[in-house]
């Protein structure tokens, strides 16, 4: 396993196992990399590296308002260096942002986890953002588990929406699942000349609009599911205005009823026709498949909790340390998890340019961990040096990777 690699994985378990702090204390590779001193020194110095414990108060140290700010502005900072320096330092066109939550089960009374009677387990419900283009995450909060899907989203995207105008792109629209049309949102998107797609819940207004237009066509089916949209107008009770809704009817294999839903957006009809209307929203789904693979490949615990302790190896504890506030712990290694993300994504990216490996779109995160990171490798010691013995696969693919990582320098080097 390379440097890299390692150092991800054990900031995403740093709080969950003491083995995984173990492993980067006591690791070769990572002792000569993270020392300062010449020769085989760092060879010879067990111990040298934080330990379990260290971890654990450097996390702490987060928790206050300064730096778990930063730490959030860091989940920022390192998708925008990496689009930048990718892009020669230049702004990307327009961009789309998707906005979204999803649960991050935990086991035990963490504060601030709930049961949510929607995923059926006891979670936190964290809202993020993500940059659709890239598959970066720009902003996640953390959130209690029983929190509606919308909580808070206006406070998180809008924000967002300001710093990617000024460092990324300008912000061309937003798209998100059903839960955020909420009217602030969308009177904050409007005024910002901002565009939105946005699946809309059903009610019975809706579902009496939609009545008439449920239904087949005459003849005899295809063999492939077919998509049929209609043009509605619409004005929920809470909105100051009527708005551009779309009903999308669709065949499911093998089902006898059809499937229909509503999608909100504030496209007009000579920007987009109701079918690219359907197929721009359908590409969020895209963000769907990253959240799965923060969750599969990153899989960062959140396990922090009150848990005072009496007694270390049976003997008593003489002053109590530091009341810690849990929530805002695994609040910090949720941002550490985003920033993780986010490091993998972008040698994901780099990686589908180099030629070597599939194109970043069919680059699943696992696999790019496995064919950059995950290696195999032995040290070799000499009399005066160390030397990392890899295969001669990965030796070429990282060295192209190398040559596509001098581009974020600059930008590095301007920050």
């Amino acid at each position: 396993m390379s440097v890299l690699d390692q150092m991800v994985t054990d900031i995403n378990s740093l709080s969950a196992t003491q083995s995984a702090a173990e492993r980067l204390r006591n690791d070769p590779v990572i002792r000569l990399a993270a020392s300062d001193r010449r020769g085989l020194t760092p060879l010879a110095d067990e111990g040298q590296l934080a330990s379990q414990p260290t971890f654990s108060r450097m996390l702490s140290s987060f928790t206050t308002d300064t730096n778990l700010r930063v730490l959030k502005d860091s989940i920022f900072d390192s998708a925008a260096r990496a689009v930048r320096a990718m892009n020669g330092g230049k702004k990307l066109d327009p961009v789309t942002l998707d906005i979204d939550s999803f649960p991050h089960e935990v086991f035990g009374a963490q504060p601030g986890s709930e049961w949510n009677g929607h995923y059926k387990r006891r979670c936190y419900h964290p809202l993020g953002v993500m940059l659709g283009e890239t598959g970066h995450w720009l902003g996640i909060d953390l959130r209690p588990g029983n929190v509606h899907t919308a909580d808070g989203d206006a406070g998180l995207l809008l924000p967002l929406i300001d710093r990617v105008e000024e460092e990324i792109a300008v912000v061309a629209d937003v798209r998100g699942d059903v839960g955020f049309v909420a009217p602030k949102l969308l009177d904050a998107l409007e005024k910002r000349r901002v565009g939105y797609a946005f699946r809309l819940p059903t009610n019975k207004i809706l579902a009496q609009m939609a009545e008439p237009h449920v239904y087949r066509p005459p003849g005899r089916p295809p063999k492939e599911p077919r998509t049929w949209t209609t043009e509605l107008c619409y004005r929920a009770a809470t909105w100051q205005k009527p708005r551009r809704v779309i009903l999308v009817v669709c065949e499911r294999p093998g089902e006898l009823y059809l499937d229909s839903f509503f999608i909100v957006t504030s496209f007009t009809e000579e920007e987009l026709c109701s079918d690219a209307v359907v197929d721009y929203y359908r590409d969020r789904g895209t963000m769907e498949g990253h959240i799965g693979e923060h969750q599969s490949v990153v899989n960062g615990q959140l396990s922090s909790t009150k848990r005072p302790k009496s007694h270390i190896k049976h003997y008593p504890i003489q002053e109590r340390a530091t009341h810690v506030d849990a929530e805002r712990v695994n609040a910090a290694s949720l941002a550490l998890h985003g920033i993780a993300f986010n490091l993998l994504n972008t040698l994901r990216l780099l990686a589908g340019e180099s030629g070597k490996v599939d194109e970043p779109a069919r680059l699943h995160l696992g696999r790019a961990r496995r064919e950059l990171l995950a290696v195999a490798g032995r040290i070799v010691v000499s009399a005066r040096r160390a030397t990392l013995v890899v295969t001669k696969r990965t030796a070429a693919l990282w060295a192209l990777l190398w040559k596509a990582l001098r581009r974020l320098e600059p930008i590095a080097e301007s920050l």
